[in-house]
């Protein structure tokens, strides 16, 4: 894989055992180096940059799996909701799939989801889609945002520390979280715990206008300054 390797050729390569190579992956990630994949890992970007969806959609799948789960039960049904793009809010669509909500997803592949199952009002905005995430883009698109009141909002996580508070890896990204949290009653974070601790290079929101994370595996540092700011934690650890 381009910017990366699977663990068989990693073992190969070191004489080291599947399992210590995967154990030393894991560290890795856990450092911010690199991130795991199905069967092996890839370098990350600078910062400021963001992985194509493509590689994100085979990452860390059974966390996000449980995560989606999470934050699907803290959406009643009937509730109007507004739908983040990224690969762990699409699966939180498809926990939803079926369900009688209102949703304004901002991505093919989270309506896609969600439109699985009969039973939700999918609605998307306008504007121009971008090729990479799949996800509609301009102004158009965060005006459609603001224009619709939401009971929730369930938001990804490009990186979130306890200074910076919410962080996106560009500016629209950053400009679509604020359009999102200023539209919604409750906005719940949906993220892997390798992105608490980090930040990108553009500001979305504070620590404090998120009201709940569900997450797996938080460390104790990150949910002793969440818990200060007020934020529900839901750990699936």
């Amino acid at each position: 894989m381009s910017g990366g390797a699977r663990v068989g050729e990693l073992a190969r390569a070191t004489g080291a055992s599947t399992m210590t190579i995967r154990r030393d992956l894991s560290e890795l990630e856990r450092q911010g180096m690199l991130r795991r994949t199905h069967g092996g890992a890839i370098t990350l970007p600078a910062r400021g940059t963001r992985l194509p969806y493509s590689m994100r959609i085979d990452s860390e799948v059974e966390q996000k799996h449980a995560i989606a789960t999470s934050a699907a039960s803290l959406i009643p049904d009937g509730a109007s909701v507004i739908i983040d793009t990224g690969t762990t809010c699409a699966a939180v669509t498809q926990a939803l799939a079926g369900r009688d909500i209102t949703a304004l997803v901002l991505s093919v592949p989270a309506a896609s989801a969600l439109g699985s199952c009969p039973g939700a009002r999918i609605i998307t905005p306008g504007g121009e889609l971008d090729l990479d995430e799949l996800a509609w883009t301009g102004h158009r698109a965060i005006r459609e945002i603001r224009e619709f009141r939401a009971d929730y909002a369930v938001i990804g996580v490009c990186a979130w520390d306890e200074e910076a508070g919410l962080t996106a890896t560009s500016a629209h990204d950053a400009d679509v979280k604020k359009a999102i949290i200023d539209s919604a009653q409750r906005v719940i974070a949906v993220s892997t715990a390798n992105k608490i601790g980090t930040s990108a290079t553009f500001t979305a929101c504070p620590t404090d206008r998120i009201h709940a994370l569900v997450t797996q595996n938080l460390p104790s540092e990150a949910k002793t300054w969440m818990t200060i700011a007020g934020i529900e934690i839901i750990d699936n650890g």
